[in-house]
């Protein structure tokens, strides 16, 4: 529908590329403009290997990539006066009733998980990556360290039972954009 009706639409055309690397059911590499690579991959659950990079994603203000990008074309389409109409086999969970509603993000904290039961966003193993990341951090500044542990993310290949999770909520100070922005947790 975006495709039809918004493609003169200047918020579409600069969310066009990230959309339709989500809608697609593979590994999609994208590089941003400082010249790292992105993957999108919407096919399981994913892990940030830090609490920084955890918090970023808890920022998001619906808790879902997927349901923030539905909601912005949504109301891209609306403001360009087209008539939505999105059949309820495809949404399933009504998602314009999230559309205003206050939510308060939380972290999941997981411990035990084992090399083998992570995969790299693009799909490798986790293990080589892992290896490397103990061997470097170690020797890197703060600032080297965070932006290089920015990027890590790993799909979880099973479960992780319940006593290996802690619970979160997520309080904000600033925001992501800014070097203002700070993140408070509060065990549940």
């Amino acid at each position: 529908m975006a495709e039809d009706h918004l493609n003169d639409h200047k918020g579409y055309l600069d969310l066009r590329v990230t959309t339709i690397a989500m809608v697609d059911d593979e590994v999609n590499e994208l590089l941003d403009e400082r010249g790292n690579k992105l993957y999108y991959r919407h096919d399981g659950i994913f892990v940030a290997i830090t609490k920084q990079r955890a918090a970023l994603y808890a920022f998001n203000k619906y808790g879902s990539e997927i349901l923030q990008r539905c909601i912005q074309l949504y109301k891209m389409l609306l403001e360009s006066e087209v008539d939505v109409q999105i059949p309820p086999d495809i949404d399933v969970f009504d998602f314009r009733k999230y559309i205003d509603q206050n939510h308060k993000p939380i972290m999941i904290e997981c411990s035990g998980i084992k090399d083998e039961d992570l995969e790299k966003e693009d799909g490798k193993t986790a293990k080589e990556a892992l290896d490397l990341l103990r061997r470097e951090i170690p020797t890197m500044s703060r600032k080297m360290e965070f932006e290089f542990l920015q990027f890590c993310n790993f799909k979880l290949l099973k479960p992780v039972p319940p006593g290996w999770l802690k619970f979160f909520e997520v309080d904000f100070e600033g925001h992501p954009s800014q070097k203002d922005f700070e993140f408070f947790l509060t065990k549940i």
